[in-house]
Protein backbone atom coordinates (compact mmCIF):
# COMPACT_ATOMS: atom_id res chain seq x y z
CA UNK A 1 0.00 0.00 0.00
CA UNK A 2 1.22 3.40 -1.15
CA UNK A 3 2.37 6.14 1.37
CA UNK A 4 -0.62 7.90 0.20
CA UNK A 5 -2.66 5.37 0.41
CA UNK A 6 -2.17 4.73 4.16
CA UNK A 7 -2.79 8.25 5.22
CA UNK A 8 -5.97 8.14 3.83
CA UNK A 9 -7.04 5.02 5.08
CA UNK A 10 -5.58 6.13 8.93
CA UNK A 11 -7.56 9.69 8.37
CA UNK A 12 -10.86 7.94 7.21
CA UNK A 13 -10.23 5.72 10.30
CA UNK A 14 -9.92 8.66 12.77
CA UNK A 15 -12.65 10.91 11.24
CA UNK A 16 -15.23 7.77 11.86
CA UNK A 17 -13.79 6.93 15.31
CA UNK A 18 -13.96 10.93 16.08
CA UNK A 19 -17.62 11.03 14.50
CA UNK A 20 -18.80 7.82 16.27
CA UNK A 21 -17.37 9.65 19.73
CA UNK A 22 -19.51 12.45 18.64
CA UNK A 23 -22.94 10.82 18.95
CA UNK A 24 -26.01 11.07 21.60
CA UNK A 25 -26.45 8.41 23.46
CA UNK A 26 -29.05 5.65 23.41
CA UNK A 27 -31.64 4.89 25.98
CA UNK A 28 -34.27 2.45 25.81
CA UNK A 29 -36.82 4.57 28.17
CA UNK A 30 -37.58 8.30 28.56
CA UNK A 31 -35.58 9.84 31.57
CA UNK A 32 -37.04 13.13 33.88
CA UNK A 33 -35.39 16.08 33.71
CA UNK A 34 -34.50 17.21 37.10
CA UNK A 35 -36.21 20.32 37.80
CA UNK A 36 -33.40 22.60 38.45
CA UNK A 37 -32.17 21.53 34.89
CA UNK A 38 -35.38 22.59 33.08
CA UNK A 39 -35.51 26.25 32.16
CA UNK A 40 -38.28 28.12 33.75
CA UNK A 41 -40.59 27.95 30.39
CA UNK A 42 -40.69 24.22 30.54
CA UNK A 43 -41.22 24.08 34.18
CA UNK A 44 -45.10 22.85 35.11
CA UNK A 45 -45.28 24.74 38.29
CA UNK A 46 -43.99 28.09 36.59
CA UNK A 47 -47.16 30.41 36.68
CA UNK A 48 -45.52 33.48 35.88
CA UNK A 49 -46.51 34.32 31.97
CA UNK A 50 -43.71 33.74 29.90
CA UNK A 51 -45.23 36.44 27.58
CA UNK A 52 -45.35 40.29 28.20
CA UNK A 53 -49.06 41.11 29.02
CA UNK A 54 -50.45 44.56 28.77
CA UNK A 55 -53.67 46.35 30.75
CA UNK A 56 -57.12 46.46 28.60
CA UNK A 57 -60.04 47.80 30.15
CA UNK A 58 -63.09 45.43 30.07
CA UNK A 59 -66.57 46.29 31.08
CA UNK A 60 -68.85 44.53 33.38
CA UNK A 61 -72.50 44.54 34.77
CA UNK A 62 -73.49 46.11 38.35
CA UNK A 63 -76.85 46.34 38.36
CA UNK A 64 -78.11 47.76 35.17
CA UNK A 65 -74.71 49.65 34.51
CA UNK A 66 -71.65 49.02 32.57
CA UNK A 67 -68.26 49.55 35.12
CA UNK A 68 -64.50 48.88 34.04
CA UNK A 69 -62.13 46.87 35.29
CA UNK A 70 -58.96 45.95 34.20
CA UNK A 71 -57.64 42.95 32.67
CA UNK A 72 -53.92 41.72 31.86
CA UNK A 73 -53.81 39.82 28.45
CA UNK A 74 -50.78 38.69 26.18
CA UNK A 75 -49.32 41.20 23.85
CA UNK A 76 -49.77 42.47 21.26
CA UNK A 77 -53.20 43.31 22.16
CA UNK A 78 -55.43 41.98 19.27
CA UNK A 79 -59.87 42.00 19.07
CA UNK A 80 -60.12 38.56 19.45
CA UNK A 81 -57.47 38.29 23.02
CA UNK A 82 -59.53 41.25 24.16
CA UNK A 83 -62.81 39.08 23.39
CA UNK A 84 -61.49 36.01 25.07
CA UNK A 85 -60.91 37.79 28.04
CA UNK A 86 -64.00 39.40 28.21
CA UNK A 87 -65.34 35.78 27.76
CA UNK A 88 -63.91 34.70 30.63
CA UNK A 89 -66.50 36.72 33.38
CA UNK A 90 -66.20 38.26 36.69
CA UNK A 91 -63.63 36.11 39.61
CA UNK A 92 -64.94 35.51 42.82
CA UNK A 93 -64.09 38.47 44.05
CA UNK A 94 -65.48 40.56 41.84
CA UNK A 95 -69.16 38.21 42.02
CA UNK A 96 -68.48 39.47 45.97
CA UNK A 97 -68.33 42.95 44.98
CA UNK A 98 -71.89 42.55 42.93
CA UNK A 99 -70.74 42.65 39.44
CA UNK A 100 -71.35 39.87 36.76
CA UNK A 101 -71.52 39.63 32.70
CA UNK A 102 -74.17 39.44 31.23
CA UNK A 103 -72.46 37.21 28.69
CA UNK A 104 -73.36 33.60 30.16
CA UNK A 105 -71.04 31.83 28.49
CA UNK A 106 -67.77 32.55 26.72
CA UNK A 107 -68.19 30.59 23.39
CA UNK A 108 -70.94 32.51 22.68
CA UNK A 109 -68.09 34.94 21.51
CA UNK A 110 -67.04 32.86 18.61
CA UNK A 111 -64.30 35.32 17.11
CA UNK A 112 -63.63 39.33 16.85
CA UNK A 113 -61.71 40.26 13.68
CA UNK A 114 -60.48 44.47 13.26
CA UNK A 115 -60.77 45.21 9.37
CA UNK A 116 -60.50 49.36 8.78
CA UNK A 117 -61.47 50.55 12.05
CA UNK A 118 -64.72 48.32 12.67
CA UNK A 119 -64.47 45.17 14.42
CA UNK A 120 -66.59 42.56 13.51
CA UNK A 121 -67.66 40.21 16.39
CA UNK A 122 -68.85 36.47 15.61
CA UNK A 123 -71.45 35.32 17.88
CA UNK A 124 -73.05 31.92 18.67
CA UNK A 125 -76.23 31.33 17.66
CA UNK A 126 -77.57 30.67 20.95
CA UNK A 127 -76.88 34.61 22.00
CA UNK A 128 -79.78 36.00 20.89
CA UNK A 129 -81.27 33.38 23.58
CA UNK A 130 -79.89 36.35 26.45
CA UNK A 131 -83.08 37.92 27.88
CA UNK A 132 -83.52 41.23 26.37
CA UNK A 133 -82.22 43.59 29.06
CA UNK A 134 -79.27 41.54 29.13
CA UNK A 135 -78.46 41.03 25.86
CA UNK A 136 -78.45 45.13 25.46
CA UNK A 137 -75.89 44.75 28.36
CA UNK A 138 -73.99 42.15 27.19
CA UNK A 139 -73.66 44.03 23.61
CA UNK A 140 -72.84 47.19 25.85
CA UNK A 141 -69.74 45.13 27.32
CA UNK A 142 -68.40 44.21 24.17
CA UNK A 143 -68.40 47.78 22.75
CA UNK A 144 -67.37 49.61 24.97
CA UNK A 145 -64.55 46.91 25.76
CA UNK A 146 -63.65 46.86 21.81
CA UNK A 147 -63.76 50.37 21.10
CA UNK A 148 -61.69 50.76 24.26
CA UNK A 149 -58.50 49.39 21.81
CA UNK A 150 -56.35 51.71 20.13
CA UNK A 151 -58.02 51.76 16.27
CA UNK A 152 -61.51 50.43 16.92
CA UNK A 153 -63.95 52.84 16.61
CA UNK A 154 -67.04 50.43 15.77
CA UNK A 155 -68.53 47.15 16.20
CA UNK A 156 -70.57 44.68 13.88
CA UNK A 157 -72.56 41.46 14.99
CA UNK A 158 -72.22 38.80 12.65
CA UNK A 159 -74.38 34.96 13.25
CA UNK A 160 -72.95 32.18 10.90
CA UNK A 161 -71.35 35.00 8.79
CA UNK A 162 -74.42 37.04 8.20
CA UNK A 163 -75.10 40.62 9.82
CA UNK A 164 -77.64 40.80 12.51
CA UNK A 165 -79.51 43.89 14.04
CA UNK A 166 -78.07 45.32 17.02
CA UNK A 167 -80.50 46.04 20.02
CA UNK A 168 -79.41 49.32 21.30
CA UNK A 169 -80.52 50.73 25.10
CA UNK A 170 -83.14 53.03 24.04
CA UNK A 171 -85.05 50.02 22.75
CA UNK A 172 -84.35 50.62 18.77
CA UNK A 173 -82.18 48.92 16.54
CA UNK A 174 -80.03 48.70 14.01
CA UNK A 175 -78.15 47.07 11.09
CA UNK A 176 -75.32 48.90 10.91
CA UNK A 177 -72.55 49.06 12.94
CA UNK A 178 -72.34 50.65 16.19
CA UNK A 179 -70.14 52.66 18.20
CA UNK A 180 -69.15 53.93 21.63
CA UNK A 181 -71.70 56.04 21.78
CA UNK A 182 -74.61 54.27 21.04
CA UNK A 183 -73.87 52.20 24.86
CA UNK A 184 -72.61 55.15 26.62
CA UNK A 185 -75.68 55.72 28.52
CA UNK A 186 -74.89 52.39 29.96
CA UNK A 187 -71.55 52.98 31.50
CA UNK A 188 -70.58 54.54 34.77
CA UNK A 189 -69.17 57.61 34.84
CA UNK A 190 -65.71 57.45 35.68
Amino acid sequence: MSRDRRRLATALLCGSALIASCGFPVEDSPTPVAAEERPAEFDPQNTAPSLSTVEVSVWFVQGEELVLLPRQVPSPVDADLVMTSLGTGVTAQEVDRGLRSAIPDATMLIAADLVGGTATVQLAANFLEIAPGDQVLALGQIVLTLTGLPGVGRVRFEIDGESVATPLPDGTSTEDSVSREDYRSLAVAS
